[in-house]
C-alpha cells in the first residue's frame, strides 16, 4: 500500500523563484548550523547530516534539475566555509541532488520511498565525500570502517528525522508556490 505524499506536478523541473529562494536560504542556514552546532554535539556515530537530509528532501519535492542546482549552490557554500579543496562538496551535493531527483521522478511517491531515498542519499553522500577527498589526495582521511559506521549512523538519523522533516518541507514548498502565483 502506498500513501500519496503530494500530487505530482507537470512542471516539476520549473524553478519558481520564491520557492527556490526559500529552499536555498534554508539549505544555507543548514550548512551553517551543521558546521557550528550539529558537528559539535556529542552524538553517537557523529550525528545527523542535516544538509544532506534537506538537500535530498528538496530534490524529492522539486525534481532532478532543481535538486542539482540546489546541490551545486549548497555545496559551493559549504566548500567556501571549509578548508578542503574547493569543489569537493559541490560535486558530491550536485550529484546527490540530481540522482535523488531522478528517483523521485521514476517512482511512485510513497512514504517508504521518500524515507529510503533520503536515508540512502545521506549514506551515499558521506561515502562519496570521503571518496572524492581521497581521489583529490586529502590528508588525514578516516579509515574505511569509520566512514561506513559514520554513513550508517547518519542514515539512521535521517530515517528517524525524515518523517518529521518531509511533511514540513513539502508544506513550505507548497506555500511558497502559492505565494509565487499571486
Amino acid at each position: 500500500m502506498t500513501v500519496q505524499l503530494w500530487e505530482p506536478e507537470s512542471d516539476a523541473d520549473t524553478i519558481h523563484p520564491p520557492t527556490f529562494a526559500a529552499v536555498t536560504f534554508v539549505l544555507l542556514v543548514a550548512v551553517i548550523a551543521q558546521v557550528s552546532v550539529i558537528a559539535r554535539l556529542p552524538l553517537p556515530g557523529g550525528g545527523p547530516d542535516l544538509v544532506l537530509m534537506l538537500l535530498a528532501t528538496a530534490a524529492l519535492v522539486l525534481g532532478p534539475v532543481n535538486g542539482a542546482v540546489l546541490g551545486f549552490v549548497t555545496g559551493l557554500f559549504g566548500d567556501l566555509l571549509s578548508t578542503h579543496v574547493l569543489g569537493q562538496t559541490t560535486l558530491v551535493f550536485l550529484l546527490v541532488g540530481y540522482l535523488v531527483g531522478l528517483v523521485a521522478d521514476a517512482t511512485e511517491r510513497s512514504a517508504v520511498i521518500a524515507l529510503a531515498a533520503v536515508s540512502g542519499a545521506v549514506a551515499v553522500g558521506i561515502v562519496a565525500d570521503v571518496a572524492v577527498a581521497a581521489l583529490l589526495g586529502a590528508d588525514g582521511l578516516s579509515s574505511p570502517g569509520h566512514t561506513v559506521v559514520r554513513a550508517l549512523a547518519a542514515a539512521l538519523y535521517a530515517a528517524l528525522l525524515t518523517p518529521f522533516l518531509f511533511p514540513v518541507f513539502t508544506a513550505g514548498v507548497r506555500r511558497t508556490k502559492r505565494v509565487g502565483r499571486r
